[in-house]
């Protein structure tokens, strides 16, 4: 079977210009994590975060802005989780050390390795 993918794979970027850009959004599936992309969705910092963090401002842009905007609309639960990439994906240190780090301390952070699916 053979796929086509969109040139961007993530539902949601987050730029280092100050800007969230729609990817694959909330009502198409991604193509981030292979074989879980129906099940959740994938937000991207552009950059590399493996020695340093996103500004502080583009991170709040994705919990004050994103965030809120799927809940309130009720693409996320209130309940929601968030993983990092290296949790789903076997083969990636995404989204880096730094902002893998970070993103441990945030609220509804979980503690879980996923199983990652070859297809």
């Amino acid at each position: 079977m053979q796929y086509v993918y969109l040139a961007v794979s993530p539902s949601f970027v987050v730029g280092s210009d100050g800007y969230i850009y729609e990817g694959r959004g909330w009502m198409s599936v991604g193509a981030h994590t292979k074989g879980r992309n129906t099940v959740g969705y994938g937000v991207a910092f552009i950059g590399n975060y493996t020695a340093h963090l996103p500004s502080q401002y583009d991170m709040e842009l994705l919990h004050h802005h994103l965030v809120k905007c799927g809940v309130s609309n009720g693409f996320l639960q209130n309940n929601f989780t968030i993983l990092g990439h290296r949790q789903v994906v076997a083969t990636t240190n995404c989204p880096g050390d730094s902002l893998y780090s970070e993103i441990t301390t945030w609220e509804h952070y979980k503690v879980r390795r996923m199983l990652y699916l070859e297809m």
